[in-house]
């Protein structure tokens, strides 16, 4: 995978994403027996697709029952609903990523066109910073996220080995004893499952989202650079001037008719769930910092408790801070043209910058119809809420 490799190796492993390269796997000796090799492994795939929706789904409805039954305790309610609203989220995602492969994979053919691809060692440059910008900000996200589903996982099995009672990680909804200790391992190694999947797919779904509104800013960036270089390169006005910079700026003008339309495919693909996320997520912080007053300090409940609240802080921090980046980005474009020596072509090449500044002067903004606009004003919003 070529665009955002992290993100989509993890749905990958997860079963909800399939490589177009899989259908082409076909090397020396086992050619003979490709059709039978590529049979058990699609069989595999979709085993381990299916197990693990099915374990999400199953995990999501019985802490949606376990909510329902204990909706006159405070406390318990609390509890079931911190975890709860952030699977119901998941939930969404995960049916939004399912049911519209075929809209991700035409997103990804938008952005692996010729147009989009670097031409040179500065452009190779542009895409690499912007390509290691959503790496890192998705490992960093991976690892306070796991980071917390170990404290999750490893406080119960303290409590116990201390003499506390058998407590689950998760609350949710048991229909059977746990008194033996088999149907509590097995429920143990259940949620650990479930967690594991749950952390790597949120993740990765939200990640999703930054890194593609990271690479549509590397798209900007890439063509205020053609723009400029384009420009200088002009020469003189009467004599000498290059014949392909009209061809140039036209190009420029379909790259930003790209940009605009990878933008709009975005939001249609993201918005729903983000809308969602940004609704549900003032709930999970309210009952997050309730629960983390409950706790005793610097317990690794606390610690637990501290890290999710973090990592749900910081979810909502990347959303909106990506967003404002493609905003503020999208009206660098018409800097860099005014910037430029704009005077040195002629009056039909002038038509077109001037089309490309207009439509960039209102920058691009990640929103559904102005609202949940994904800004650091929104960010502010929710903060300002808890």
């Amino acid at each position: 995978m070529d665009i955002l490799p992290i993100n989509f190796k993890a749905l990958r492993f997860c079963g909800a994403w399939k490589e177009r390269e899989d259908d082409n796997i076909c090397i020396g000796f086992l050619r003979i027996f490709y059709k039978y090799v590529k049979r058990t492994i699609y069989i595999l795939k979709y085993t381990i697709r299916y197990a693990v929706f099915l374990l999400i789904y199953e995990f999501t409805i019985f802490d949606v029952v376990e909510v329902i039954r204990t909706r006159d305790r405070i406390h318990e309610l609390t509890e079931g609903l911190f975890l709860g609203l952030t699977f119901v989220t998941l939930c969404v995602k995960y049916a939004n990523f399912l049911l519209r492969e075929n809209e991700m994979t035409d997103l990804l053919d938008s952005l692996r066109v010729k147009m989009c691809q670097p031409r040179n060692s500065m452009e190779k440059l542009i895409m690499e910073e912007h390509s290691r910008k959503a790496k890192w900000s998705t490992i960093l996200f991976m690892a306070i996220s796991f980071a917390t589903g170990l404290g999750m996982m490893v406080t119960p099995a303290l409590e116990l080995l201390m003499g506390g009672e058998r407590t689950l990680p998760l609350k949710s909804y048991i229909p059977y004893s746990l008194s033996s200790l088999l149907p509590y391992l097995a429920t143990y190694l259940q949620h650990f499952l479930t967690l594991f999947y749950a952390i790597t797919l949120n993740v990765s779904f939200d990640c999703l989202v930054y890194g593609f509104t990271i690479q549509v800013c590397a798209q900007i960036e890439l063509m205020c650079y053609r723009l400029t270089d384009n420009l200088r390169s002009t020469g003189d006005i009467s004599f000498g001037k290059k014949p392909q910079t009209n061809a140039s700026i036209e190009e420029c003008i379909r790259h930003h008719l790209l940009v605009s339309t990878v933008v709009k495919k975005l939001r249609a693909f993201f918005i729903w769930t983000v809308m969602i996320f940004f609704f549900f997520s003032l709930l999970i912080v309210c009952t997050s910092i309730f629960l983390v007053s409950k706790k005793k300090l610097l317990s690794f409940e606390f610690l637990s408790m501290f890290l999710y609240l973090n990592g749900i802080l910081l979810q909502l921090f990347y959303y909106c801070w990506y967003g404002n980046e493609l905003e503020l980005k999208s009206k660098d474009i018409a800097n860099a043209i005014y910037s430029s020596d704009w005077t040195m072509v002629t009056p039909r090449e002038r038509k077109s910058l001037m089309l490309i500044m207009i439509s960039s002067q209102k920058g691009i903004m990640f929103s559904y119809h102005g609202v949940f606009a994904l800004s650091l004003n929104t960010f502010t919003w929710v903060s300002k809420r808890k």
